[in-house]
């Protein structure tokens, strides 16, 4: 049986960025939140403004719990694909944390940009959260393990992943 090392390496790799990026907001957020934040309410839409100050206002041991959660779902996300492939249930459930993952590395850089600033994750996401996702969607899709309309429908499961886990991951968390 052939097994696609470069598959399997692309694959582990989530969870590992994943953890390297939200290793730099844990480090940075708090503080950063604290010395921006009225800057950051007052550049802010309503309705994000809103959610900011809902889902932000933590401290770091809270946002690292809801962070601990989150690698646990990915890793199981990466077990799952891993044991099995790209099928079924485990195909959408990783593709759609995956997606949602990729496309909140742009929030950051948007986030600077608006702010123009640093802000919390920028710089894992330009140097490692969007290349990596390129570099693994290149070569799934090259590979034919996926194809761009999986990649498009996993937008909306990882939308409805997201929807599903963190709100009770929050709520959760602001209880410590």
């Amino acid at each position: 049986m052939y097994i696609d090392k470069l598959i399997i390496l692309l694959v582990w790799l989530f969870p590992i960025i994943f953890a390297i990026h939200d290793f730099e907001e844990i480090i940075v957020v708090e503080k950063w939140i604290a010395k921006n934040k009225q800057d950051l309410v007052h550049k802010l839409p309503k309705r994000a403004k809103n959610f900011f100050e809902k889902n932000f206002a933590m401290k770091t041991d809270q946002f690292s719990i809801v962070v601990f959660a989150e690698f646990i779902i990915i890793s199981l996300a990466t077990l799952f694909v891993f044991l099995n492939g790209f099928t079924g249930f485990y195909k959408w459930f990783y593709l759609g944390l995956f997606a949602v993952l990729f496309l909140h590395s742009f929030t950051h850089i948007g986030q600077a940009i608006l702010l123009r600033r640093y802000t919390p994750g920028v710089i894992t996401s330009i140097f490692f959260l969007i290349p990596y996702g390129l570099w693994f969607y290149k070569v799934v899709l090259q590979k034919n393990m996926i194809s761009y309309s999986d990649i498009w429908i996993s937008i909306p499961v990882g939308v409805i992943l997201f929807a599903l886990f963190f709100p009770a991951l929050m709520k959760a968390a602001s209880k410590y």
